[in-house]
């Protein structure tokens, strides 16, 4: 006997038991413990209540992870995991969950519905248009570790300010629309980079997170956002000296990870980083549906 239920009505340990069974087989381990399951709801900003759990002869069986936050004016809905049992796949329980989903978001009001897939996952893709989603751009996940050959001094072109990341946020040409795990307010305890042109007006941001380890050794920079003021003509000026800023200059022996950068939408952003030698880790589809 199959039923969903809420995950604000489940324990942690049905959650992280959903997830494990709802991921096995999958593109990555997947697995996770109760303790961190907990963890990644609310780094990511995913709701319990609004989340769903699958129950298959009374054990959890597959869940789908969903957040709701505003974006610039508009709401916007996440779908941040839908998984089913392996032996159940292919049985329309996965097509239950994402018009119950749908369902919670049109309730609350969502204009827009969003999720990422990874690009060959045919039949989670497959799922995902059935019921009205459409790609609208490839992400690239990017990485370049230890000491780069050729660091470099950031070319001082545009004044630049540390701030905190709700400030990217509230720039007029800050990207709102971009995947969820990029937006300011995944970035808990990060910073941003805001450049500012001649005559003191904005021209770009960057917003990211630095990780330190026990004795407070720089390991590692995560990049969300990097972008310019798309009015502006010096567009890769300002990007290449945000990126060269936010990574100290490429020097160093730290991990370096820019997460779901837009094909399409961040083609500047996406080109300096491969110039600069940056490899792809991993590439998904972005999408989404208008409620």
């Amino acid at each position: 006997m199959i039923r969903i239920e809420k995950l604000a009505d489940c324990t942690m340990a049905d959650g992280a038991e959903a997830w494990n069974r709802g991921f096995e087989g999958y593109f990555f381990d997947m697995t996770t413990t109760p303790e961190a399951f907990e963890k990644r709801l609310d780094q990511e900003g995913l709701a319990p209540e609004l989340s769903l759990v699958v129950f298959h002869g009374g054990q959890p069986a597959g869940l789908v992870l969903n957040g709701i936050r505003k974006s610039g004016n508009k709401k916007i809905g996440w779908n941040g995991g839908t998984g089913v049992a392996s032996s159940l796949r292919g049985s329309g329980i996965g097509k239950k969950l994402m018009e119950q989903t749908l369902a919670i978001f049109k309730a609350n009001g969502v204009q827009t519905a969003t999720l990422e897939a990874i690009k060959e996952n045919d039949p989670a893709i497959a799922l995902y248009e059935k019921v009205g989603y459409r790609i609208i751009d490839r992400l690239q996940f990017l990485h370049l570790h230890g000491e780069v050959e050729h660091s470099m001094e950031p070319a001082r072109f545009f004044r630049t300010e540390r701030t905190i990341p709700e400030k990217a946020g509230e720039l007029p040409f800050y990207r709102s629309a971009y995947p969820w795990q990029t937006l300011w307010q995944s970035a808990k305890g990060g910073e941003a980079l805001i450049a500012f042109d001649e005559t003191g007006q904005p021209a770009g941001y960057a917003v990211f997170r630095k990780a330190y380890d026990e004795t407070g050794m720089h390991t590692a920079t995560v990049l969300l956002q990097c972008e310019a003021d798309p009015a502006i003509q010096d567009a890769c000026k300002v990007i290449g000296q945000l990126l060269a800023e936010t990574f100290d200059g490429f020097t160093g022996e730290i991990k370096r990870v820019a997460v779901n950068i837009p094909v399409t939408r961040s083609a500047d952003t996406l080109k300096i980083l491969h110039d600069r030698g940056f490899q792809v880790t991993s590439e998904q589809v972005d999408m989404a549906k208008e409620l």
